[in-house]
């Protein structure tokens, strides 16, 4: 290396010793500096719960600020900023009103050795603060909507959901007495889903005008709104029927009283619904003409929009149909295990067959047959069972109501 080179570093290295060691000077040995800061805020320790669990307030004092003047090592002071210094009251020992006049602590960054600032001046050597009753009421949340929803849907205001629907108001009672309710803004131009989420709201006063009110406590920032916003649809009414000989849909005629019904519910729910299956309705039991009333069971999570909950059904039987009634000794059974015997006790059945007139004439109780089929039943007993009614012969006519047989199954 040359002997410039040499002379540089040498340099460089005195400085850095210099430097290092001018510093240590100054923070163990040199002269401290002095700064002020002002308005610097206190922090009330207890205001915010241990002071409202005990139904007190803060009423004066929260506003105090201290200007402080600060001496210590130049490196320790000069890198203190305001907003490094917190000034702590603690109000944690007050349990009743009154006004107090208490100490403050002053604290630093962890980083910032503290027993090497001194406090040589400050505005207030102490803090005195006024303590009253907390006074507390609840004010319902309203909510104000305003706009229209996107076409075919409808906004379900009464299924609307708050949470809370209530809010706490605390302070002094002269403050709260100010406040009557509030209220939250809900648009719902062209909305065409439900809202879910945290909305702000605005307080008011007993004429509906807002307020800005200081010095209050409210138990919630925001409100939680499921506002359902459902989709209309109309939904056809529908009958499932079973046929029989003698009991054809094409023999009879038949009409809802209300064929559709308006539902709303959300999209997703109703996108492939096109109609409500009202019921099965068995031809075969019906003896004449009949009206009946049928229950409306709306799909899981839709709203009945047209109010109505049921519809009557109506059903006539076409004039070319007539009854006849015999007494049938035909009886058999199918359906025994292995060793069982069937004993009958019934030994005829009065039975109502229905169909074409001109051929009904012609059935006789020999053309009829009673089967029951014993098929579940295992054991021996006495059972009264249903029967089943065949007419032979004769495809357009069939037994109208029910019949059961009365036997005994024996091994």
């Amino acid at each position: 290396m040359s002997e410039r080179a040499n002379k540089a570093l040498y340099i460089a290295l005195s400085l850095l010793i210099a430097v290092v060691f001018w510093l240590y000077v100054d923070d163990v040995q040199g002269s401290a500096i002095t700064e002020t800061y002002y308005r610097v805020p206190i922090e009330f320790i207890g205001a915010e719960d241990t002071l409202p669990s005990r139904g007190l307030m803060l009423s004066e004092g929260e506003d105090i600020t201290i200007d402080l003047k600060l001496s210590g090592p130049r490196i320790l002071i000069s890198g203190l900023d305001k907003d490094d210094i917190r000034i702590q009251v603690n109000l944690s020992n007050i349990s009743a009103v009154g006004t107090y006049t208490l100490n403050y602590q002053l604290l630093y960054p962890d980083d910032v050795d503290s027993t090497k600032i001194t406090r040589d001046w400050a505005s207030r050597t102490m803090v005195t603060v006024e303590v009253v009753e907390l006074y507390t009421k609840m004010i319902p949340v309203e909510v104000a909507a305003t706009g229209e929803v996107a076409e075919d849907y409808i906004y379900m205001a009464e299924r609307l959901v708050l949470d809370p629907a209530t809010l706490t108001v605390s302070g002094r009672e002269e403050d709260v007495d100010q406040v009557a309710s509030a209220r939250i803004n809900l648009d719902l131009t062209g909305v065409s889903s439900s809202i879910s989420r945290k909305f702000d709201y605005d307080l008011l006063d007993a004429d509906g005008n807002v307020v800005e009110v200081e010095g209050i406590r409210i138990s919630d920032n925001q409100v939680q709104v499921d506002a359902p916003i459902y989709l209309i649809k109309t939904l056809d009414l529908t009958v499932k029927f079973k046929e029989s000989p003698g009991s054809m849909l094409e023999d009879v005629k038949w009409k809802l009283e209300q064929n559709t019904i308006e539902v709303a519910g959300d999209a997703a729910s109703l996108e492939n619904k096109e109609d409500i299956l009202l019921g099965e309705i068995d031809l075969s039991s019906l003896l004449s003409d009949t009206e009946m009333v049928l229950d409306i069971s709306l799909p899981a999570g839709t709203v009945n929009i047209s109010g109505f909950t049921t519809t009557t059904l109506t059903i006539s039987f076409s004039d070319d149909l007539a009854t006849k009634a015999l007494s049938v000794s035909n009886i058999s059974a199918v359906g025994l295990s292995e060793g069982q015997s069937f004993d009958r006790l019934t030994n005829s059945v009065e039975v109502v067959l229905r169909g074409p007139e001109d051929i009904l004439d012609q059935v006789t109780a020999e053309d009829v047959r009673i089967v029951v089929d014993l098929e579940e039943y295992t054991s021996n007993g006495t059972y009264s069972v249903p029967a089943q009614v065949l007419v032979d012969g004769y495809d357009n006519v069939g037994a109208v109501g029910s019949c059961s047989v009365a036997c005994k199954i024996r091994s």
